[in-house]
């Protein structure tokens, strides 16, 4: 009888273990791998969830379409986070729990990425954050690694390049969350160091579309140039009242990476002409890769424009798939592949690497608003190591 009882005690305990096992282990079919998705496909930032999926669905049909990886095809499990700081850690529970993904691409902000990252992070799961900027999002976290800018990067090329092109005197609006601080961070720091001096300083929530008030008082004050950080509704706003006023073009203007937003594409027209944005990729380029890249998109969606999400989002998804490619079907050897990339192609057909925080050396592209071609022309490439860097800002947050 005691010999009955601890063979029962044994096998139930192997049962118990194994189920373990399949807990802590990514369960795939023997034909797909799961990869993990998120970003706010409803709500007041649908918009840059759905050109965020456009990105990654687009790179998923690519590779499945040359075979796979490994032979293997990539499921991309999706979930709406809806822009809720809430929302983004249940769905990121549910990838890493409940689906048992491999890798995540997140398609999200930056307040909801920083929200997530610590869940991503305890589960020891990899996670490419596609255009989420602020610092708050990877620092601290050695499973997330991100495929933009930092935020205060753009504002430190942003002041550098105004300062440059002999601007002295300026305006800032700041979008008050973690990624339009970023930006005005950065823009401040240059500004003092070069010799600028702020004559206005606004800051303005997500939600804001009247700046007529604000800007009757920047014109007043006759600066030389103006920043503003903020997502695609509030920078196109910025730029129409502001011309409407007369504040533009006479004084400049110039925006972060959400300038290659959806609603500046559809809503600025000829008020913005002249802006400059500093950006982490242009696809009106003449590399061949980025070509073909852009045929492909506008044969698949039907449109010539490419947004800061869908195409940050589209290199994160690629990305995660060479890092599986490099570094095995496991998170572990994923996240080993990923801290090893020294060089990647991204749709500006730019080689990037990654630095030891996880933070990628981008260039930043200078591009400026065309009416006439309803497109943002390239400037330059800014890719000067102390301009780009991402590792000096980190001092600057907790």
């Amino acid at each position: 009888m005691k010999h009955h009882t601890s063979t029962a005690f044994w096998a139930g305990s192997l049962v118990a273990f194994a189920f373990a096992l399949l807990i802590c282990v990514p369960a795939q079919a023997a034909d797909t791998m799961k990869i993990g998705f998120f970003a706010p496909l409803t709500g007041p930032f649908a918009g840059l969830g759905i050109d965020a999926k456009k990105g990654a669905d687009l790179a998923v049909s690519e590779i499945n379409g040359a075979g796979g990886i490994n032979g293997k095809k990539v499921e991309l499990v999706s979930y709406d986070d809806r822009g809720n700081r809430a929302e983004a850690v249940t769905v990121v529970r549910k990838l890493i729990e409940q689906d048992r993904v491999i890798a995540i691409v997140n398609g999200s902000l930056s307040l909801t990425s920083i929200a997530a990252a610590p869940v991503v992070n305890a589960a020891k799961t990899p996670m490419v954050v596609a255009y989420s900027n602020a610092v708050g999002v990877v620092k601290g976290h050695e499973w997330v690694f991100r495929w933009a800018s930092v935020a205060d990067v753009q504002g430190w090329v942003m002041g550098h390049e105004a300062v440059k092109a002999g601007k002295k005197t300026f305006a800032l609006f700041m979008q008050d969350e973690e990624y339009g601080r970023g930006i005005i961070n950065g823009a401040e720091k240059a500004l003092e160091k070069l010799g600028g001096k702020v004559l206005y300083k606004k800051a303005v929530a997500p939600s804001e579309r009247e700046f007529r008030a604000f800007l009757t008082e920047v014109k007043n004050l006759n600066v030389d140039a103006v920043f503003a950080s903020g997502f695609g509704p509030v920078l196109t706003a910025i730029g129409r009242q502001g011309w409407e006023l007369g504040v533009f073009p006479k004084a400049q203007l110039y925006l972060g990476c959400d300038m290659n937003e959806i609603d500046w594409y559809t809503g600025i027209g000829q008020f913005g002409d002249g802006t400059i944005g500093t950006l982490e990729f242009l696809v009106p380029t003449d590399h061949p890769f980025t070509k073909a890249f852009h045929k492909r998109w506008q044969d698949t969606y039907k449109t010539p424009i490419v947004t800061h999400e869908a195409g940050l989002t589209y290199d994160a998804a690629r990305l995660t798939f060479d890092a599986i490619k490099r570094g095995g079907e496991t998170r572990e050897g994923v996240r080993k592949a990923l801290a090893a990339t020294k060089s990647f192609m991204n749709v500006s057909g730019i080689n990037v690497s990654y630095t030891e925080l996880r933070e990628p050396m981008l260039p930043i592209a200078l591009g400026r608003w065309d009416s006439k071609v309803k497109d943002i022309r390239l400037v330059r490439v800014v890719d000067d190591p102390q301009l780009i860097d991402p590792r000096p800002w980190y001092r600057y947050y907790k």
